[in-house]
């Protein structure tokens, strides 16, 4: 099989992307496609896995080969990413019997308690177990007939090369049910949940090949038999590689769908091909973790911004950019108005899924503006509340900061963060996961000897934003007013959505 060229693909939130680049770097073709979350009722959230993941694979692998014009045998090897952790239960033959449960869904509350209880975990709506165990309780036909599940890429790699299998880091995230010391599941802990542990596939190191492209898989995506397939990881391990945060105490901010700040407690590489080592068994903390830090903006575009996205359409200048500009005219904090921005509930540093967004201060003179302002003010904020909740002495510790993601190339929402959490970000604006993934397919194929090439030759730093100090002391005050709001309507969201929930909401 020829080194020519590395493919890397990422199956996320709203949409999948794909990238073929030689091992130099150069991108011969990329390819983006958009999908939309389900959300059957409130607070859940799925996707069909089929069609938007399985799907989306083939779509993006037809599509860099057509672009590229590259001849799929000289591709050497192929790494998916994909959003975790989630739910996916297929039968015997690998058909998935319901949508996948996404990360972000929060209906297996009372299964989060009964399993933290049994098993002393601290396991959040973000984990597998408790959604498994809902699954057992509420679908119990379903789960009869269940014979594996999934995560988003590791049922790609299943439908590539016919294999079950899931990396270590992922199968730590499934919650209370994997030792990395051990490498492997924990059956008696299953048994006590209501599971056996066959239902689990085999573990492999995220740079592990699982297995080689099939006839039938070739036949789907045009990728040619017998190509070589990698366990891969969840997008966090792939966004930090392609942003080229890779040594410990470096932090990424990630301004995506959801907003996610992550500080690496190891050095990246050493999780690569064996299980990370820290009793964590996770490689990084992500202490600030706010599901809709960037939905939360496409809503307010959806709803109140008709007019840019109408201009966009006649001119194609981003409907963002001139809500952008309109917000730059508002003062730093918006002359009194926040927003908790928790649209789907809280994660981190505070895990509450009936948590709901509230906009507070408003008053008549306030204007569409600086609601929008707002927004971006509000992860911010939530960057600030996890790292001094989970992180003490992060300032210290604190190596390295870089910005990624779609929004992270507002040149106003960066420094807004900046000013707020007082930090100077570097933005790479290149940094994508699916780098990442082509990436670690030269890693594994011993192209690249370790991650520093990624960082040194693939990636550079495209700008640089500095914190305003002539804000520090007034977002420092609407800083603590935001942590005492967290504190004091924490008793509110239970009974509040309670009462949507009775009002058919």
């Amino acid at each position: 099989m020829s080194a020519n060229y590395l493919l890397g693909i990422d199956i996320g939130t709203l949409g999948s992307k794909g990238v073929a680049l030689t091992p130099d770097g150069h991108v011969v073709a990329q390819f983006f496609c958009e999908h939309p979350v389900i959300h059957p009722q409130a607070g859940w959230a799925e996707h069909d896995a089929e069609r938007q993941w399985w799907g989306d694979v083939v779509t993006v692998s037809q599509a860099l080969l057509h672009q590229s014009g590259i001849d799929p045998r000289e591709i050497a090897g192929v790494c998916v990413s994909g959003l975790i952790p989630d739910l996916l239960p297929t039968d015997e033959h690998g058909v998935p019997l319901r949508n996948a449960i996404l990360y972000s869904d929060n209906r297996a509350v009372d299964e989060i308690n009964q399993i933290n209880a049994l098993t002393g975990a601290h396991l959040t709506s973000e984990e597998i177990t408790p959604k498994l165990l809902w699954y057992m309780r509420h679908e119990p036909e379903l789960f009869r007939r269940t014979h594996m599940v999934f995560n988003a890429h590791s049922y790609v790699v299943y439908k590539l090369t016919g294999v079950y299998s899931v990396d270590y880091i992922t199968a730590a995230y499934f919650g209370a049910i994997f030792s990395a010391t051990q490498e492997c599941w924990l059956g008696d802990t299953c048994e006590k949940i209501g599971f056996d542990a066959e239902l689990l596939p085999r573990t492999y190191p995220v740079a592990g090949i699982v297995g080689e492209v099939t006839r039938h898989a070739a036949d789907e995506t045009g990728l040619a038999e017998g190509t070589p397939v990698l366990a891969g990881c969840g997008d966090v391990f792939f966004s930090l590689l392609g942003a080229g945060v890779i040594h410990k105490n470096e932090i990424e901010l990630y301004y995506g769908t959801a907003g996610l700040a992550t500080i690496l407690n190891c050095d990246l590489v050493e999780t690569a091909m064996r299980p990370c080592c820290l009793p964590s068994q996770i490689p990084w903390d992500y202490p600030a973790y706010m599901p809709t830090s960037g939905e939360a903006i496409r809503w307010f575009r959806d709803q109140f911004g008709q007019a840019e996205m109408k201009v966009e359409q006649e001119t194609g200048v981003s409907a963002y950019s001139l809500l952008d500009a309109r917000a730059a005219q508002v003062p730093p904090g918006c002359d009194g108005l926040l927003l908790l921005n928790y649209f789907l509930g809280q994660r981190s540093p505070v895990f509450d899924p009936f948590a709901r967004a509230v906009y507070v201060g408003l008053t008549m003179a306030h204007t569409r503006d600086h609601m929008y302002r707002a927004v971006l003010e509000s992860w911010g904020f939530g960057i600030l509340h996890g790292l001094d909740q989970v992180v003490p002495g992060w300032r210290e510790r604190a190596r390295r900061v870089v910005a990624t993601g779609g929004g992270a190339r507002s040149t106003l929402y960066r420094q807004v963060v900046s000013d707020i959490v007082g930090v100077r970000q570097e933005h790479v604006a290149r940094a994508d996961a699916p780098l990442g993934d082509a990436y670690l397919v030269g890693y594994s194929m011993g192209i690249f000897k370790d991650f520093e090439t990624i960082r040194d030759q693939w990636l550079q730093v495209t700008g640089v934003t500095e914190p305003k100090l002539e804000n520090a002391e007034l977002y420092r005050r609407l800083y603590e007013i935001y942590v005492d709001l967290h504190a004091s309507l924490k008793d509110k969201w239970g009974p509040l959505s309670a009462a949507a929930g009775s009002s058919g909401m």
